[in-house]
């Protein structure tokens, strides 16, 4: 019987065009991860159900994969890297604090699936666990800058706010308490989304008064652009004024390590998660303003403390890698035309010659020139057509007429071809004879390493 061959929904194969600028984007992210001094940490897919339940709201147990296993346990697979951070400082209290830890792994929610928002996706997170210092957060914003920049990215801006102005303003201004103004944040987390007007009606819906509800639209519309406008917005929002200055000693100091990056206050950032204590923030690329937010974080100082009996001070960013590549697609910034990872293609001009290939094989890996050699000896125009299309920078090509004359031909396969001329050797560009014994130090030399 045959199988349909199908993937499940919200789910993605990714072939090698994808695949290998989405490793190279990772690469990119680990290496700026690496400088900033974070180590890296790998967690479990799957976690007892109760480590994961009831630390994302409502809406995240709802959308968490959860089941019964083999052995009658309650499991989850992880719904982000954040609470088995958590778990894991808490089972192993001997790590040495400040805590600095990457990780870089998948995570699955039963999301309706929509253009971007997909079930199984990557998450590359950095955090800082065991420091309240506000310096903690101003790396946290500077290494999050420094990302964007050397993924190639420019023209963008980190949003920032903080748990503690929403907090003096819901409760100094609204007198909400903490428990009364965790949905109303939730809600406010989907202004970008809904808009004002949608917000007002959802928080009508929740039971605050009309004009309550203004005031709540009119706080998260305040962004501030520049210090010279901190006066003028603590004097609206005057129960502020404390967390406020807070917040932008963290962003000075992050300004400082990451001088051109564009930091901004802006009160609508509320991140919907529960676990957020502190400074929060988002970062949007300019040239894509309807995309959404790319990479984000904050601080959370309670969460630790739920899996033993003290809290553990906590933050941290997490660059959404699917929705960031997308971005970076859509503004060219990746090349998605890459067949393979090959540097090299070395023809097959008959079996005879196998031991030559083998000693000119075994010769470029061993310099780690990443190297294909096609296993049939056919038509060698066929085999040249053959890297061509895979995009195969160099050829080298080895006969009996090399063989005699102690040479090596490299043919350069970096030229603009078509379907017709990809089968004329004359037009596959330009072609050196190279001595026996130079040829990885003539290639190492091409590929500019």
């Amino acid at each position: 019987m045959n199988i349909l061959a199908r993937t499940l929904k919200g789910f993605r194969d990714f072939l090698p065009e994808k695949q290998i600028p989405r490793e190279q984007l990772i690469d990119k992210i680990k290496k700026t991860y690496q400088t900033f001094g974070f180590s890296p940490l790998e967690t479990p897919v799957l976690e007892y159900a109760d480590v994961l339940t009831g630390k994302y709201g409502d809406e995240g147990d709802k959308l968490m994969y959860k089941f019964r296993d083999n052995g009658d346990r309650e499991v989850a697979m992880r719904y982000d890297l954040t609470i088995p951070l958590a778990r894991v400082v808490a089972e192993y209290p001997e790590l040495k604090k400040p805590f600095k830890r990457y990780q870089i792994s998948p995570v699955w929610r039963a999301e309706n699936t929509q253009k971007g928002r997909f079930r199984e996706f990557y998450q590359c997170d950095a955090d800082i666990i065991g420091s309240d210092s506000p310096l903690a957060d101003a790396e946290i914003l500077a290494l999050s800058a420094q990302t964007m920049y050397d993924l190639g990215v420019r023209n963008f801006v980190v949003r920032v706010n903080s748990r503690e102005i929403i907090s003096a303003f819901y409760g100094g201004r609204l007198k909400l308490t903490l428990e009364k103004q965790l949905p109303i944040i939730r809600i406010v987390d989907k202004i970008d989304k809904i808009g004002a007007d949608g917000i007002k009606k959802e928080l009508i819906t929740l039971g605050l008064k009309d004009s309550d509800a203004d005031a709540v639209i009119v706080f998260s519309k305040t962004v501030i652009d520049s210090v010279d406008d901190l006066s003028k917005i603590t004097e609206l929002f005057p129960e502020t004024k404390e967390s406020l200055n807070k917040l932008y000693y963290i962003i000075a100091k992050a300004q400082e390590l990451v001088p051109d990056a564009n930091f901004k206050v802006d009160f609508s950032i509320a991140r919907g998660l529960d676990y957020y204590t502190g400074m929060i923030f988002e970062t949007n690329l300019n040239d894509l303003a309807l995309f959404g937010s790319v990479l984000s974080g904050g601080r959370y100082d309670k969460l630790v403390g739920m899996f033993g009996k003290n809290d553990v001070s906590a933050v941290g960013a997490s660059v959404g890698l699917d929705r960031l590549f997308s971005a970076l697609e859509e503004l060219k910034l990746v090349d998605t035309n890459k067949q393979t990872v090959a540097e090299v293609f070395v023809l097959n001009l008959g079996e005879e010659l196998l031991p030559e290939y083998n000693l000119i094989l075994r010769e470029l890996r061993m310099a780690h020139i990443k190297t294909v050699f096609y296993f049939s000896s056919i038509d060698m125009k066929k085999q040249l057509a053959y890297a061509s299309t895979l995009k195969i920078p160099f050829a080298v090509i080895f006969g009996e007429n090399e063989k005699k004359e102690g040479i090596i031909l490299v043919k350069d396969l970096n030229v603009e071809t078509n379907s017709k001329t990809i089968l004329d050797t004359k037009h596959l560009g330009k072609q050196e004879k190279i001595k026996m014994g130079e040829l990885t130090s003539y290639i190492l030399k091409m590929l500019d390493r």
